[in-house]
């Protein structure tokens, strides 16, 4: 016997999948994006309209993307485990997307939450809690912080301010790198678990745990690639491939439903 119920679900969640597919290849160039994956499962011993219950279960796909060279030294990556700390005033949010640059003297993301890390001191030790990141430049002197010629990052995520001193008695000229913070950086028991808050940015839930906050190479944590960016983890031929199987599924399914349907309502006019 056709079940009405059980075609139309089976039709939404062929549309449901078939979303989730095409939002990864629309993102297959975005740096930092993480494949969104979709499942349906029966729940045994339910019904619902006398066909099996379903359960949605989405899930992030946090597997590593490949490293590109920017040579731009605000655009940071993660290499291995660990997510970006931004925020937006009021909430954390968790990203790989290392798109970072310096907005009135403010490290932020493309979205404009600001980067956050720890302020170092002279020896490049951590003397804060997590805050926003920031090194403003002067227009006049063209100084960052009125004093450093440059900044750059190491594989920690420190950050240096590159300073330049002049013999006057001898005229050679020496850079000293002068640490000033370290990107924090966090972890979580179940990353799977975290929710989307945007594009590339996650929150975390009660299914991902609570972050564990720290810095690059820290335990299991894994390096900072400076100067790079972790490309789309989007396997485009995995994913026109699902899409192609979704498709067909959907379209098996809608023209049984429009038949029987059309059967239906023949068979009420009859009796009519």
């Amino acid at each position: 016997m056709f079940d009405f119920n059980n075609s139309a679900n089976a039709i939404q969640q062929n549309q449901t999948m078939l979303n989730s597919y095409f939002q990864n290849l629309q993102n297959q160039f975005t740096p930092g994006y993480k494949a969104e994956s979709v499942q349906f499962n029966d729940i045994m011993g339910q019904t619902m309209g006398g066909g099996g219950a379903k359960t949605q279960q989405s899930g992030i796909i946090f597997s590593q993307g490949q490293l590109f060279q920017t040579q731009n030294p605000t655009n940071l990556a993660m290499d291995g485990q660990g997510f970006f700390m931004v925020s937006d005033g009021f909430q954390t949010h968790y990203t790989r997307d290392g798109r970072f640059a310096f907005n009135n003297g403010t490290l932020t993301n493309p979205e404009g939450k600001k980067v956050m890390g720890y302020k170092l001191d002279a020896q490049g030790n951590i003397s804060s809690d997590p805050q926003a990141i920031e090194l403003s430049l002067d227009p006049n002197t063209k100084l960052y912080g009125g004093k450093y010629t440059g900044f750059h990052f190491d594989e920690t995520g420190k950050m240096y301010g590159e300073q330049t001193i002049t013999d006057p008695t001898t005229g050679q000229s020496v850079t000293e790198s002068v640490p000033l913070y370290q990107v924090s950086v966090a972890s979580f028991a179940n990353a799977s678990g975290l929710k989307k808050t945007g594009t590339t940015t996650f929150a975390q839930s009660e299914n991902s745990g609570n972050a564990v906050v720290g810095v690059a190479g820290q335990g299991a944590l894994g390096r900072v690639a400076a100067g790079s960016l972790e490309l789309a983890n989007v396997d485009f031929a995995q994913q026109a491939a699902a899409i192609g199987m979704a498709k067909q599924n959907y379209e098996a399914n809608f023209a049984a439903f429009k038949a029987m349907d059309k059967l239906t309502q023949s068979a009420i006019g009859l009796v009519r």
